[in-house]
């Protein structure tokens, strides 16, 4: 879609250096729109280095004034652990994550931007085995054990969202995705989602290959310049705290992610699951038939052509590294 419908607005993104919001910096700054973007710790690139700021989202100082004369902010900031990370201190991240989107949320309120948009998540959800819609989302159930405790953070969040839209007239889009990947992910140890882990593995040319569980566990794994169609979307016309889907749609077993991105990297090698590791939810897909209603259709990327062009990213950067 055009973005035209923000020619003379200034925007924040928060958690500009990271996989969407760079993305999404990206994408304004070829249309000529005046963005101006926040890290935190990871630096962003040399030459975008003009429109990014350092900001720590912890402190409400910094909230205030990242939004200040701003007309529209979109908030990815977010400090995020990977699988490993949660598995390890499955507590670390929740205060730091209440306290950055409240902070933001306030911000907006009081610096009166026009727009926000706030890139929720799939952990929300309960347990489902099908494509789960927004509205079966049942809070008198809980969250998937692995995710007790930042899928419920997330829960409140967007109750806080529709606070703030109905209380103090903040309007504000909610987006729940799934997996996100592409250029920009992240590719430590620590803080990697099972993409890039997987990815960089195979470039090491690890054999024979190691996946944990059995390969049935299915996943929604949304290229990242999809969910920058939807974020625009739900920008031009739909900030009314009322939450939307926004992934590929698409099932996809762990065991052909394995297969495809083996092909992608070119790495021929046997693949060997291991039952008795764990694994995480067996089954998480979004339903995303009210983003097309209301939304309106738009193609998605197929997971060998997004994964193709995260490869070769990732190769560059090392090469630049």
């Amino acid at each position: 879609m055009t973005i035209d419908f923000l020619k003379n607005k200034k925007i924040c993104v928060t958690g500009g250096a990271g996989l969407l919001g760079m993305a999404l910096t990206k994408k304004f700054l070829a249309a000529g729109i005046d963005v101006e973007s926040s890290y935190f710790s990871r630096l962003p690139l040399p030459d975008l280095a003009h429109c990014f700021k350092q900001y720590d989202f912890n402190r409400f100082d910094d909230c205030i004034a990242a939004t200040r004369g701003k007309d529209v902010v979109i908030i990815c900031a977010v400090q995020a652990a990977g699988v490993k990370g949660i598995q390890q201190s499955p507590t670390a991240t929740l205060l730091p994550n209440l306290a950055i989107h409240a902070g933001l949320f306030e911000a907006c309120t009081i610096n009166r931007v026009e727009k926000a948009v706030w890139v929720s998540s799939s952990t929300v959800y309960q347990e489902a085995f099908y494509p789960i819609r927004e509205d079966q989302l049942d809070l008198n159930l809980p969250v998937y054990d692995l995710y007790a405790g930042i899928g419920w953070v997330y829960r409140y969040l967007e109750q806080m969202a529709a606070c703030y839209y109905r209380k103090r007239g903040l309007n504000i889009g909610v987006i729940r995705t799934s997996n996100i990947y592409g250029p920009y992910d992240r590719f430590d140890e620590q803080k990697s989602h099972v993409i890039p882990a997987l990815i960089k593995r195979a470039l090491a040319g690890e054999s024979p290959y190691m996946v944990w569980g059995n390969g049935s566990t299915v996943r929604d794994f949304v290229y990242v310049d999809d969910l920058v169609e939807g974020v625009l979307r739900v920008l031009k016309g739909y900030c009314i705290a009322d939450p939307i889907n926004i992934s590929n749609g698409s099932p996809v077993t762990i065991g052909e992610l394995v297969t495809t991105i083996l092909d992608v990297c070119n790495h021929q090698t046997p693949i060997l699951f291991d039952h008795d590791k764990p694994t995480a939810v067996p089954y998480r897909v979004l339903d995303n038939t009210k983003c097309h209603t209301l939304l309106g259709e738009f193609p998605r990327t197929a997971l060998k052509s997004g994964l193709q062009v995260t490869v070769d990213w990732y190769n560059s950067a090392q090469r630049r590294d």
